[in-house]
């Protein structure tokens, strides 16, 4: 079976899955949760950490290297059926999964503020805020830091320099009720 008949099994399915990725560096990054759509290129799973839903990621299916579904997998499932927990696994909002272009365009359409990362080691990076521009290559952000203070300038971030997004998770919309501006 191929991975993106396994994304569509397990997206159909509604089953949870930990999915294996590289993004460039030799070591791999672990995703795990409940795929709720995809398009060709991308993933967009919704985030599950110790029973709790915290958050989505988008991610391109070209850095999937495995996607798991095992013993362990299925009894994780069985307890979120029993808790409760996977009528949950649904999407509250749409999300274009064409390019990172319409992603972006989404998200700055519907006001919520992300996370964008390269995780390869080499070139990692990290921003967090809100999207103020978006463009066929590149987006910019406006990024704010752990004391909530809001950078004066946003930053230009290219397409292909991104390995995951991730968005709607508690830190992020927490924080974002407390933002200033630098005094």
């Amino acid at each position: 079976m191929t991975i993106f008949e396994k994304i569509e099994r397990h997206c159909t399915e509604k089953n949870y899955v930990k999915i294996k990725r590289d993004v460039g560096n030799k070591s791999y990054i672990l995703s795990h949760g409940y795929i709720v759509d995809y398009s060709f290129n991308f993933v967009f799973l919704k985030m599950n950490d110790d029973f709790l839903f915290n958050g989505f990621a988008i991610f391109p299916i070209s850095s999937i290297v495995k996607i798991r579904h095992n013993n362990y997998d299925q009894f994780f499932d069985f307890i979120m059926e029993r808790e409760g927990q996977k009528e949950l696994v649904k999407i509250p909002f749409q999300i274009n999964l064409e390019t990172w272009e319409t992603i972006f365009n989404s998200l700055k359409e519907i006001d919520i503020s992300c996370t964008v990362e390269n995780e390869n080691d080499d070139n990692f990076f990290f921003s967090i805020g809100e999207i103020v521009n978006v463009k066929k290559r590149s987006f910019k952000i406006l990024n704010f830091d752990p004391a909530g203070y809001i950078d004066d300038q946003p930053t230009k971030i290219k397409y292909k320099e991104i390995s995951a997004i991730g968005f709607n998770d508690n830190y992020t919309n927490t924080m974002s009720k407390y933002l200033r501006a630098k005094e």
